[in-house]
């Protein structure tokens, strides 16, 4: 019943993946955003008020033998005929109350959340939004980045698995669809090149600095996926997946060659 539940939240994907590639990504980040400012919003005042009160308590503990320490120090220093204070007391006592205005201040600003709601809640929807427009221009201007990448996949994702074949959805049209992402029926495979003995890495973007998912090993065949991408730097990339079909990724069209 619970799972059931969880499928019927994934609706909310279905028309969402007919928006265009702008709006969809505005839209979903927007919304993230501004559950996130809510959430901090609303939880992360008293959080810190309530830390900051246990480290008050803390430091309270800290303080009292510390300084029952330096009074019995003194005590034996008067006694011996040396009336001077040592800088380091002044100093260990300067820091215990640095400590101290500090934790005040903090739950003084945390408390007074209240009165500046209205002017914090204005600013943060506005850098929420500010944000969500950044994002935006960024995955769709950087393709091949970590984070474009990571879109692609949530998209994919979402697609595929959630609405085609769990809910039965079909989003016609979307490059992330099963029926666009079908595999050639004979594909072509690929082998490292002779000089490349070491073998070469498949990496889950079309870029050097893309993480490393897999290497290949002279002599291993992999399957071109029929995409291929050129980086900012020149390189031509090859979508491929390895034999067993368990790893997909991208491999450098200049340490390979077809079979």
């Amino acid at each position: 019943m619970g799972e059931s539940i969880v499928n019927q939240l994934f609706w909310i994907w279905a028309p969402l993946s007919l928006l265009p590639d702008l709006v969809r990504i505005f839209v979903v980040l927007f919304v993230v955003l501004q559950l996130a400012r809510l959430i901090l919003m609303n939880l992360v005042p008293p959080a810190i008020n309530l830390l900051c009160r246990l480290l008050k308590k803390i430091l309270y503990l800290i303080t009292y033998p510390v300084m029952a320490l330096i009074s019995t120090m003194q005590r034996s220093l008067r006694e011996a005929g040396k009336v001077s204070i040592p800088i380091w007391v002044d100093f260990i006592e300067e820091m215990f109350a640095l400590f101290e205005r500090f934790f005040n201040k903090i739950i003084e600003l945390s408390t007074k959340r209240k009165r500046n709601r209205a002017r914090i809640k204005k600013w943060t929807f506005y850098s929420a939004t500010a944000l969500a427009v950044l994002l935006t221009a960024a995955i769709l201007n950087n393709p091949n980045e970590w984070f474009s990448v990571k879109w692609k996949k949530t998209e994919t994702w979402l697609t595929q698995v959630k609405l085609e074949k769990q809910l039965g959805f079909h989003v016609p049209g979307l490059p992330t669809s099963v029926q666009t992402n079908a595999a050639p029926p004979n594909p072509k495979e690929f082998v490292l090149s002779n000089q490349f003995k070491d073998g070469g890495n498949i990496r889950e973007a079309p870029t050097l600095t893309a993480r490393r998912l897999y290497t290949i090993a002279v002599g291993e065949a992999v399957h071109f996926l029929n995409e291929e991408q050129v980086d900012t730097r020149g390189l031509k990339w090859l979508k491929v997946e390895t034999a067993n079909g368990q790893i997909t990724g991208w491999i450098s069209a200049r340490i390979v060659k077809e079979k």
